[in-house]
């Protein structure tokens, strides 16, 4: 009894100093306990209501710069601006065999949309970026600009070549992640992370180097599915990897950038990390909360992953296959904005909204 007092007396003397010096206290960097006590990171995602509907596969959700929602209904061929509350605001209709899958929003408020257009003979990734402000703030008003497509030459081309994610770092240039072949000759393989500048056309594009095309290393870029750029950060990035089975690590991996010798680190290689521990499924997107926790959303095993800047996985982690309040079926977007986690739940054909119990009030 002793004991359980002072480990409550502890936790109130960090609350008490936390609070003293006016900084808002995360309460989901305390550690669970072990043995069955009621301690202050006791929190749960609790679902908000009403869950929005009325989606076909929706495979992305991004809260933008102008504090809106962006979400690829992929099957409905269509990118839906919506308010916080769940409203449309507005629309794009790409038409048939146009599947918009990853949106990012710059900081002109321009998106850039990737999306698969399809024919009876091939699949390529399409590049647009649209010019909202130019639009009124309507995207359905916004100008069209092609940007590039995956057959884009660098210096090779290839057909087999597919964009899978995009992000945009604070000086509007962006990178992509690409997945194809191997180049026999080494010089152009199709797996590449592209750092990519221009708003009108594309003025430059540079792959980045120091990273491995194929394995399982903390360097592999092998079925790379998403990028975000991480909070703040000029040069830094989080990227998934997605190779259809329960069994290879390293499938999320943070890249810092050295400036002494030019490469990109990753950040977590340590055995007694949980992230690197953790044998995800099929994970395809990441974000980040203003505590800078970075949340992954894994279509394979139907879960939520939350860790902290230490590579630990925290005890709001959550999910399992099903259509319940807690539940999905093969979730591939997530975003956070103002206390509230959004998931697109692309099987169940819904978004879903959560906030912790301690937010609630």
């Amino acid at each position: 009894m002793k004991k359980v007092l002072n480990k409550y007396l502890y936790i109130l003397t960090l609350l008490i100093a936390f609070g003293g010096c006016g900084k808002e206290l995360d309460l989901s960097q305390f550690p669970i306990t072990s043995n069955g006590t009621i301690n202050v990171s006791d929190t749960l995602y609790i679902l908000q209501s009403p869950v929005w509907t009325g989606f076909n596969y929706p495979k992305d959700i991004i809260i933008g710069n102008d504090q809106l929602l962006y979400v690829c209904d992929t099957k409905n061929n269509r990118l839906l601006q919506m308010d916080i509350s769940g409203g449309v605001v507005s629309q794009i209709n790409f038409g048939e065999n146009i599947y918009p899958n990853k949106v990012a929003q710059d900081y002109n408020f321009d998106l850039l949309v990737l999306s698969d257009s399809t024919t009876s003979i091939d699949t390529i990734t399409v590049l647009h970026r649209f010019k909202v402000v130019e639009g009124g703030g309507l995207i359905s008003n916004a100008r069209k600009i092609t940007l590039l497509t995956s057959l884009q030459p660098t210096p090779n081309s290839s057909k087999l070549r597919k964009f899978t994610g995009i992000s945009v770092y604070p000086d509007n240039s962006f990178v992509l992640t690409r997945i194809g072949p191997g180049d026999p000759i080494g010089i152009d393989p199709g797996n590449a992370i592209l750092n990519v500048k221009g708003i009108e056309s594309v003025s430059s594009i540079e792959k980045l180097t120091g990273f491995q095309i194929s394995g399982n290393s903390f360097y592999s870029i092998e079925n790379i599915s998403a990028i975000f750029i991480t909070r703040n950060s000029s040069t830094d990035f989080i990227i998934t990897r997605n190779t259809q089975d329960t069994v290879s690590l390293n499938k999320v991996l943070w890249f810092n950038y050295n400036g002494s010798s030019g490469a990109y680190d990753p950040k977590f290689t340590s055995s007694s990390q949980d992230i690197v521990l953790t044998k995800f499924g099929a994970p395809g997107s990441v974000t980040q909360d203003s505590y800078s926790n970075f949340y992954v959303i894994d279509a394979l095993r139907h879960h939520l992953y939350k860790f902290n800047t230490a590579g630990r996985k925290l005890v709001e982690s959550f999910g399992k296959l099903g259509s319940g309040g807690l539940e999905f079926n093969s979730p591939m977007g997530v975003a956070h904005f103002n206390k509230v986690l959004y998931i697109a739940d692309t099987g169940n054909n819904r978004i879903l909204r959560y906030k912790l119990s301690t937010d609630l009030n």
